[in-house]
């Protein structure tokens, strides 16, 4: 059980991922059922957020959880929407999976 505010933290931000890739679909909020998913997802994801700022610090849980939002975000971005996949863009995602992990092992 020691790990499930991790794992919910996890989860928290792939829903983060989820709604972002949401208000892209919805076309400027247009799209309802877009919209729906955007607010399903977000929902979930800030639910996820608070459950695991319950053992988690806060300041780790949210730089963790924005930084799997930002990467998952530009990733999705590259592969579903044909943005940029720049060799210094990659570099500096890596930079933030780097800096995730460092606060998930440094977290205790």
């Amino acid at each position: 059980m020691d790990q499930f505010p991790w794992i919910a933290l996890l989860c928290a931000g792939c829903c983060e991922v989820l709604a972002t890739t949401c208000i892209k679909l919805s076309d400027g909020m247009r799209r309802a059922r877009w919209l729906v998913g955007f607010v399903a997802t977000m929902s979930g994801s800030l639910y996820l957020l608070s459950v695991a700022v319950g053992t988690i610090p806060i300041g780790t849980a949210y730089a963790v959880w924005t930084g799997i939002g930002a990467v998952g975000t530009a990733a999705a971005g590259m592969w579903a929407f044909g943005e940029s996949k720049a060799p210094a863009r990659i570099a500096c995602l890596l930079l933030i999976i780097a800096g995730v992990v460092g606060l998930k092992t440094s977290a205790g």
